[in-house]
Formats: structure tokens, C-alpha cells, sequence
């Protein structure tokens, strides 16, 4: 399902934002990068795991690589080429999407039907400008953001641009977090650790963490005290429902999984641990150094684990 911890690969010659590769992995994805920009012949540079291109047609300028990094990574490198050509030719495409769109952005009708909530974190968010996005945060480092969900791409709705719909940030939160809902699926398994089970939702699109908006309607998710919840990164939700005291082995085992799930990508959210109970999300603060971790349990925690009994 996921892998717990991996050692860093990179060697001495790769960058620190894609020390997930190994030597062959990045002198590979490192060539096909520069294969690609050069095909569409534009004037680029490449440093700390950013593209910068000069003026062109296609609609690029800063162009980060730590996802496409991380989702090559994962495929075998023969499949390099493909991945980062499907990746940049859809920004391509999306960027002549927008200039159609523009052209009726002011009505409301016509937009309504691409407002979404997709959940980001903080990190994120402070690199394109806090005061350019519209949303709210979550718990922990994970904030709740206001985006345009399109055919090709995802793009946050700035303040200005809802002026002119008459609609309340509160009003257009919700519009979005129905529209996600509507529109993707999100499948949960039953996944075994070595002395407990979690339910594990995950999905190929970039919403799946939005299932914590509906979890007080998802009775299943739902323990007698609540769940463990974790939002590693976008298409990964994992769930443990609260019975008994097994939930401290569920801690345990659980950290080090969302650790190295947010580490490997794609989309990072976040690496903290939640408690989930009535419509609230309580972060569990934890240190993870050397593969040593120490759990630092908030009050309202132990005191609702003093009233559980053992399995």
C-alpha cells in the first residue's frame, strides 16, 4: 500500500528537493526535463527544482518540479519521457482553456459549475501569496482553499474575481465542497497493520482528503470516539475509527506511515496525525527523528482514552 520509511537515495551531486532519486533516477528524469523544453524550442533555466522560462506562447514561467519529480519516481524511468511530456503538455492545454474562460468569468452561472475546495498546506499557499487566495484553514498546517477545478488544471479563484458573482465566502465554500463531492469518487479499503486495521481511501484525482468534510454523514468512518485521521497528500485519506485502547498501537503504527507517505508525494498535505470527533480536528503533535518516535498526546486525548477499555 505504502511504504513506511525510505532511506535518502541521492548522492552528493543531487539537489536536495529531489534527493528521493537515486544517481541513474535523476540523471534520467534531469535529461528528459531538458529534452522537453528544448523540443518546444523557448529559452529556459533550471535551479532549485524550478523551470524558469522566458516569454513564450504556451503559458509558462515558474515552473516547479517536486510533483512531477515524485510522480516519475514512482514509475519505472523508461516511463520518464511520457510522464513529464503528459504532465507540461496539459498545463499547455489549460493555459488556452483559460483564455477562453476569462471571457466569462464574471457570470456566475457559467463559472458555478467549476468552483471546488481542495485542501493545501500552508507551505504551499504562503509560496503563491495568502492574500491572492480565498479559503480557510483546517487544523494543523492544512488550509481549505477556494480553487477553479478544470478540465487540465486547478487554479486558486483570487478575491476580486468573485465580486462580481454577489456571493458570500461562506455561500461559494459550500457550492465548492458539494461540487468535489459530486464529482469524484473516493474508494476505501480495509488495509492491515501487525496488530490493527485502518480504512484507507485514495483516488487518482487531487481531492480525495475532502472526505473529511463529510464524515459526520460517513457513520462507517466514525468510531464511538471518534476517528485517527490523516491527510498524507492529495489522493490518500487514512482513517481509524475509535473503539477501544488498541488506538494507541493505531498511533504507533500510523505516524511513521503518514510520515513517509507525505515525504513520497505526490501533492504533500500534511505529515501530522488528527483526532476527529464531532465535526472538530484536533492535531496529535508527535517527533519522528532517527526513525525514534515520541508522541505527545493534547489533554482532551487523554482524558477520552482514560474512558476506553482495553480490546
Amino acid at each position: 500500500m505504502f511504504s513506511i520509511f525510505k532511506k535518502k537515495s541521492g548522492g552528493d551531486d543531487i539537489p536536495n528537493w529531489a534527493s528521493f532519486f537515486n544517481q541513474s533516477e535523476f540523471q534520467r528524469f534531469d535529461k528528459e526535463i531538458n529534452r522537453y523544453f528544448k523540443k518546444l524550442n523557448v529559452d529556459f533555466s533550471i535551479k532549485d527544482g524550478i523551470v524558469d522560462v522566458d516569454e513564450n506562447d504556451f503559458g509558462f514561467y515558474n515552473l516547479g518540479l517536486t510533483n512531477v519529480a515524485q510522480i516519475c519516481k514512482q514509475e519505472n524511468s523508461n516511463l520518464y519521457k511520457e510522464i513529464i511530456a503528459d504532465h507540461f503538455d496539459s498545463m499547455i492545454r489549460a493555459n488556452a482553456f483559460d483564455k477562453e474562460f476569462n471571457k466569462i468569468v464574471n457570470n456566475f452561472e457559467e463559472v458555478k459549475k467549476y468552483i471546488g475546495v481542495r485542501l493545501y498546506d500552508n507551505e504551499y499557499v504562503a509560496h503563491i501569496g495568502k492574500e491572492l487566495t480565498l479559503g480557510k484553514d483546517v487544523a494543523g498546517d492544512i488550509y481549505a482553499m477556494l480553487v477553479f477545478d478544470f478540465p487540465e488544471s486547478i487554479t486558486n479563484i483570487q478575491p476580486e474575481q468573485i465580486q462580481p458573482w454577489n456571493k458570500s465566502f461562506d455561500e461559494l465554500f459550500e457550492i465548492g465542497k458539494e461540487n468535489i463531492r459530486e464529482k469524484y469518487l473516493v474508494n476505501f479499503t480495509k488495509e492491515e497493520f501487525e496488530k490493527f486495521s485502518i480504512l484507507f481511501g485514495n483516488a487518482d484525482h487531487f481531492f480525495t482528503p475532502n472526505i473529511v468534510f463529510e464524515m459526520e454523514n460517513r457513520p462507517e468512518l466514525l468510531g464511538s470516539y471518534g476517528s485517527l485521521v490523516a491527510m498524507p497528500h492529495r489522493h490518500s485519506i487514512l482513517i481509524y475509527p475509535i473503539e477501544n485502547l488498541e488506538v494507541v498501537e493505531a498511533i504507533n503504527g500510523l505516524i511513521p506511515a503518514v510520515y513517509g507517505m507525505h515525504k513520497e508525494g505526490p501533492g504533500s498535505i500534511s505529515n501530522d496525525m488528527f483526532w476527529y470527533l464531532n465535526n472538530t480536528l484536533t492535531k496529535l503533535p508527535y517527533n519522528l527523528e532517527n526513525n525514534r518516535l515520541q508522541f505527545i498526546p493534547p489533554d482532551s486525548l487523554v482524558e477520552m482514552m482514560n474512558k476506553l477499555k482495553k480490546k
